[in-house]
This record gives structure tokens, C-alpha cells and sequence, in this order.
């Protein structure tokens, strides 16, 4: 737990915790349904492989292995991720098994990726004093049709610097599938002056709504873009119903969520066997 989370004041019930895990589970899992994974669940273990050459399209979503199996289970799903000569990433969680994992992926020759806090907030609280200020003139949309999912991708990629295997995986989705809404996901799209310079995704699961991909354009960054991607975000899972939201926060955007009054409460890690 960060100093952060400690200096919070405020421990995460286990149902909260379970609520946090299982939004992020199945906004990895319905990823991976998209890109056409095969999933697979043996001895506590859920995963896919897709066969594309990017990190995330193959991946363990769930990893809850006995102490006395782990090691080879490990190694039976690493050496599956060797010969189909793809990437493997484990999405690890404060429900992970056993206490160790990392250890043993680290002994396979996996690495740590990337460590980020899981956060979540109470809809429908006033704005906090201190939030930071946003643009009066960014409008934000929901995306509904094609010609405006298309634009939402290429500001999401833009936003975030995806390199070009990445991008060519998220724009064959979308020539597959169209990628537009449906009860699991909702797109947001923000506009300045009739250009797009932010995208915010929601997920459902767990009870819970996920907020996802908040990404701005670098030309329009530290002018509250984020921040109002954020809020609308947060008001349209409220509007659907939803009492509570939570996501991983990016070190970016970590301050700006702390000032809206999202609280942290465990962390999450990916570790990538490249």
C-alpha cells in the first residue's frame, strides 16, 4: 500500500476491493473477446490468446494459483506464450495468488510493466473546492456513430503516443466490429472549438463504472481537458445509474483524480513476458 493510501484514512471493505477487481477483469476479458481470444480457465487461472504480436491481446486475467502448483503453471503457460511467439501479459491484483507471484513470474522471465493505484469515488458528491478548473468551451459527446468512433480511436492513440502495431490492432477492431456502444461501454469525445482533443471510455462490471482511456491530445494538455473528460465520465455513469466508479490511475493523471476526490485504495500491476 502507498504512503498515499495510508495517509488517506481510509481501508477499502472487501467488497469494495472485489467490486474494484472484478470491473477491471472484465474490461481486460471483454478486450480480449474483441480481439477474437481464446479463453481458457484451469487451477484458478483465466486466459486468452489471440496470436497478435502486442502485449495486452494476450493475457491472464485472473490469477489465483495453490502454493504448490504455481511454479508449474507458470511455466506451462509461459513456455504456450513461447511457442505461439506472442507476448504475455499477467494482470495482477490484490486477490492474486499465491503471495509470492511476483517472485515466480520474475524466475520465468517475466517483467514488471507497469504498477498503478486502483481508485474509486462515490457518485454524485459536489465537487470538491480545490478540483482543478475546466474549459468552458469543451463539449463532450457520446459516441454513437461510426465516422465519430473512428475519430474517437485516432484521439485515443494520439493521446496516449500508441506506437503503430497498437494502433493498427485498435483500427482492425473497428473495421471488424464498428466498435461502437453497447450495454458493456459507453465512448465519450470531447470537442474545443469543433475539434476532438479528449476521449474518455466507461466499462461496466462488478457494480461498479470503469472509467478508462482519458486521453487528450498533447497540444491541448494542462488545460483541464482531462479533468472534464473526467467529470462527464462520472456523470454519465451516475446518470445511468451507477453509485460508484473506479479506475487505475496513470501517474499523469494521478493529482488530477486525488483533487476530484477519488480515493486510493490497493495497487495493481502488470507484469509482460515479452
Amino acid at each position: 500500500m502507498t504512503e498515499a493510501m495510508e495517509q488517506s484514512g481510509r481501508g477499502a471493505s472487501p467488497e469494495l476491493l472485489a467490486a474494484m477487481e472484478a470491473n477491471l477483469f472484465e474490461a481486460y476479458a471483454h478486450l480480449g473477446r474483441a480481439l477474437g481470444g481464446e479463453f481458457h480457465q484451469r487451477n484458478g487461472l483465466l486466459f486468452f490468446f489471440s496470436g497478435r504480436p502486442v502485449f495486452f491481446a494476450n493475457g491472464v486475467v485472473r490469477c489465483q494459483l495453490a502454493e504448490q502448483e504455481a511454479d508449474e503453471q507458470i511455466a506451462l503457460l509461459c513456455a504456450e506464450a513461447r511457442r505461439r511467439q506472442v507476448p504475455l501479459t499477467w494482470l495482477l491484483a490484490p486477490s492474486s495468488r499465491p503471495s509470492d507471484l511476483e517472485q515466480r513470474l520474475q524466475a520465468q522471465g517475466c517483467q514488471l510493466d507497469e504498477e498503478v493505484p486502483g481508485m474509486a469515488i462515490d457518485l454524485g458528491q459536489p465537487i470538491p473546492a480545490g478540483a482543478p478548473p475546466v474549459p468552458e468551451d469543451l463539449v463532450v459527446e457520446e459516441v454513437g456513430e461510426a465516422r465519430a468512433m473512428e475519430t474517437w480511436l485516432q484521439v485515443l492513440c494520439d493521446g496516449f503516443g500508441f506506437p503503430e502495431p497498437i494502433r493498427a490492432v485498435f483500427f482492425d477492431l473497428y473495421q471488424r466490429y464498428g466498435f461502437l456502444p453497447g450495454q458493456q461501454v459507453r465512448y465519450l469525445l470531447g470537442f474545443r472549438h469543433g475539434e476532438p482533443v479528449g476521449t474518455a471510455l466507461l466499462t461496466f462490471g462488478g457494480g461498479l463504472a470503469g472509467l478508462y482511456g482519458v486521453a487528450t491530445l498533447p497540444q491541448a494538455r494542462r488545460q483541464g481537458v482531462g479533468t472534464a473528460m473526467t467529470l462527464a465520465a462520472m456523470r454519465t455513469a451516475e446518470q445511468l445509474g451507477y453509485r460508484r466508479a473506479t479506475l487505475q490511475a496513470t501517474p499523469m493523471g494521478l493529482n488530477v483524480y486525488r483533487r476530484l476526490g477519488w480515493q486510493e485504495y490497493c495497487l495493481f500491476k502488470t507484469y509482460v513476458l515479452a
